[in-house]
């Protein structure tokens, strides 16, 4: 009993000294002061473990004040350990961050700038097709057009088949051109009555524009059948060829607005 008396006696002068010395300042949360002891800070990365949102920080990370480590080029790799900490966003790092044109010194080339959007361009106005025909030729270049070849039956106005030729090549022309509005001519010569020669130019006019309509399907109305019996000779008559050329049909184009411009005559 007196030896533990005496082992008391000796540890007394110890315990006031424990009592009195400070905590150390490593250990103390400045922002908990009644939190005293322990202060922890497992992942050593500054931020107490009691706010500390990542507690497994590597060690070297700069960390924000939750405890959470930075990353400022987005490269995976935390800022304080990031040996290139300006690498450009995309490109693949090493455990040091580092890209591979970092390492050699040579800079990624620049994004392309961005595709300036090109509106269409307007379709270019389609060229009328070139006349193919001599019929269309004459019908284009002159708004006019003789019909040579064309016969009837003597004093009627029945159409020859020897006629059909040249019909099919002037209803050809006048489908290309459906708004045309065209003036079906017919002239006799002077023998006979005028008044026959009158009816008759009249009637073989329209025997052509029933023709053309129905080979060709064009509109009629765009078709005026009007004879002029022997009042517009083209000759004087001095012998039958000069007879034969006033007994004719002719087409005139009453709207020549209507037939296109430009268009390149072939020769």
């Amino acid at each position: 009993m007196k030896r533990l008396v005496w082992m008391l006696l000796l540890l007394l002068p110890a315990i006031p000294a424990l009592a009195e010395t400070p905590m150390s300042a490593s250990h103390r949360d400045p922002d908990a002061p009644c939190f005293r002891w322990p202060a922890v800070d497992m992942d050593g990365d500054g931020v107490f473990d009691r706010i500390d949102h990542c507690v497994n920080t590597p060690q070297g990370c700069s960390v924000d004040k939750w405890g959470c480590s930075l990353d400022a080029d987005h490269d995976g790799v935390c800022d304080g350990l990031d040996q290139c900490p300006d690498t450009p966003a995309g490109e693949t790092v090493d455990k040091r961050g580092c890209s591979e044109s970092q390492m050699n010194g040579s800079t990624p080339p620049p994004s392309p700038p961005p595709t300036e959007h090109i509106p269409p361009q307007p379709r270019p106005t389609p060229q009328p097709a070139r006349p193919q025909s001599e019929a269309e030729k004459q019908l284009v270049e002159k708004g006019t057009l003789r019909l040579e070849n064309v016969y009837f039956e003597t004093g009627s106005a029945r159409l020859l088949p020897e006629s059909e030729a040249t019909l099919n090549e002037a209803g050809a022309a006048l489908a290309k051109y459906p708004d045309l509005r065209v003036e079906v001519q017919g002239h006799t010569d002077t023998r006979g009555a005028a008044a026959f020669n009158l009816r008759l130019s009249q009637q073989r006019a329209e025997s052509v524009v029933a023709w053309l309509v129905d080979h060709y399907h064009l509109h009629a109305g765009n078709l005026e059948a009007r004879g002029y019996g022997e009042t517009q000779p083209e000759t004087r008559e001095r012998n039958d060829e000069e007879l034969l050329r006033n007994r004719r049909v002719v087409l005139k184009v009453l709207n020549p607005d209507a037939l296109p411009k430009g268009v390149q005559i072939e020769k």
